[in-house]
Order: C-alpha cells, then structure tokens, then sequence
C-alpha cells in the first residue's frame, strides 16, 4: 500500500495547476480524458487537436503503465512534476512521452524556453544535463523536435529561460520575484 500524505495531496494539485497552465499557454483546451482510454490516463486530461495527455504527478503514478497507455493509445504524454520544496509554488518540471512509429520516447528533465510572452514555447533538455541538448516547439497541434535550439547566443539562452520561468509562475497564479 502506498500512502499519500497532505504534502503529497498539496504537490498533486500544484502540479495538475501547473499542467492546465501550461496546456492553456500553447493553446490547447484539454478534456478529462474518456472511459475508453486505458485507465492509468483516467486522472489526466486530453488535448486532442495536439493528440497530447496532460499528466501531472501524483504519488501512485506508475511510469510502466503510462508508457503503455502511450503505446496503446498512440498519442503524446506531457507530465508535470512539481519540485519538492516545501510552502510555494517552486518550479515545475517536464517529461515527455513521445509515441513515434509505435515506439515510446520518454525525454526527461525538460525545461521551458520562451521568447517572448505569446512567442513560440520550446520545451529543452537541461542545458546543466550533459547530455546533448534537444528540443521541442509546442504549440497548438501538438510536439515537434526541432532540428537547433530555438536561441543564438548565450545570452539569448538565460534570458529565454527566465522569461519563461517567470511566464509559468503567472499563469499557475504566482507573481515575478
């Protein structure tokens, strides 16, 4: 048995805030998702002119039956996690399930990258990661790589970052520091 405490509960609801933040930035108006699709999606809502679920966590989430339910469905998964600091809204973080040609991609650690409030959103591998970077345009019919990231210069990069920090944190009720 797994047990979900109050801290659990709280980090739930910020991150399914955070998911329909996010879902209404890219322009997408998600739907709880429908009895037909396998039951590890039945919490989660269901944007589909961009054929995307809008996961968040929650401590009984099992990765295993979302990659399944991903393969099964043939669709994308955007999944919200929350950080784990305690009293505010901390930051938020990304992982895609990507179903290309029946095959599941999970790319961990993304981070949003935005231009300009309104501008594209990119989603992007943590640049601290190590790993090569990649990224992704959202927008409203759904997730596409990109072949270079969405910056040109350093500069660009962290200002990009922060914008899009500080555009998360409006939309999911918070207010820039």
């Amino acid at each position: 048995m797994i047990y979900v405490s109050e801290e659990d509960r709280r980090r739930s609801a910020l991150a399914k805030k955070a998911a329909r933040a996010f879902a209404g930035m890219v322009g997408w108006a998600p739907e709880p998702c429908t009895s037909i699709m396998p039951r590890a999606l039945v919490d989660f809502d269901y944007a589909e002119r961009a054929s995307t679920v809008m996961a968040h966590w929650h401590k009984k989430l099992s990765l295993t039956a979302l990659i399944k339910a991903v393969a099964e469905c043939r669709t994308d998964l955007l999944l919200v996690e929350p950080s784990h600091g305690s009293g505010k809204q901390g930051d938020n973080y990304i992982t895609l399930l990507l179903c290309r040609d029946g095959e599941v991609q999970i790319v961990k650690g993304l981070w949003m990258w935005l231009q300009a409030p309104g501008g594209p959103i990119h989603l992007v591998t943590n640049p601290d990661g190590g790993d090569e970077m990649r990224a992704f345009v959202i927008d409203q019919i759904g997730i596409r790589p990109l072949p270079n990231l969405p910056w040109s210069t350093a500069e660009a990069e962290r200002l990009g970052f922060w914008i899009a920090k500080k555009h998360w944190q409006l939309a999911t009720g918070g207010h820039y520091a």
